[in-house]
């Protein structure tokens, strides 16, 4: 459970409002990880607010590689949505981890697919190959998940993300893997090395 007038509160924080200015906060789907709402500020401002379900494990980490794997796609022109505010802890007014993000309003191209003619298929297509491309072309020191450097407690291994493209040296970092089967059930409490992994510590792995 989490306090909804103080996650009120901290959305309208998050977008440079008060909290009297949300003038609605329903619940917009069900996920197998989160819950969404769809916030409407009193200017007719919506955004979307996630919240992980209890079960959601690591929270922690899971919401800290996605605000920093969202927000590095974005820094290099991929089109997804705007982070607002986010909380990787609990410990907050809300007592809840939260991310708050851009609304993106659209079409299932699967509502419309059969419906497009062939040369809007096509474009389509080619629009998807060329994010894919963008996507492969991105390159890592190591295998795990990406995080914001400031977001990894110390204690946890991390492998620095070179940025000087960005101009912001040293914000990325890869850490611990968040993939569910590493940490399901009784796996979550067990004490093991879940990256990152770099082709030389596997090479120390195999040597000891």
């Amino acid at each position: 459970m989490f306090n909804v007038l103080e996650l009120k509160r901290l959305a309208a924080a998050a977008v440079n409002q008060n909290v009297q200015d949300v003038v609605s906060f329903e619940k917009l789907a069900e996920g197998g990880f989160n819950r969404t709402f769809l916030i409407t500020m009193r200017d007719g401002f919506q955004f979307v607010g996630r919240v992980p379900y209890t079960v959601t494990e690591p929270k922690n980490f899971v919401i800290a590689s996605e605000v920093a794997t969202v927000d590095y796609l974005r820094s290099h022109n991929i089109p997804v949505p705007q982070i607002f505010s986010y909380s990787a802890s609990s410990e907050n007014a809300a007592g809840t981890e939260y991310i708050f993000m851009e609304l993106v309003r659209g079409t299932s191209l699967g509502d419309i697919w059969f419906d497009l003619s062939g040369k809007a298929m096509i474009t389509v297509l080619t629009k998807l190959v060329e994010l894919e491309s963008k996507l492969f072309s991105l390159e890592f020191p190591a295998s795990g998940s990406l995080y914001y450097t400031k977001d990894l407690q110390a204690g946890h291994h991390k492998v620095v993300v070179s940025a000087s493209d960005l101009g912001q040296k040293d914000q990325f970092c890869i850490g611990p893997d968040t993939r569910l089967n590493l940490w399901h059930g009784k796996r979550l409490h067990i004490e093991t090395n879940r990256g990152p992994c770099t082709c030389k510590s596997l090479r120390h792995m195999k040597t000891n």
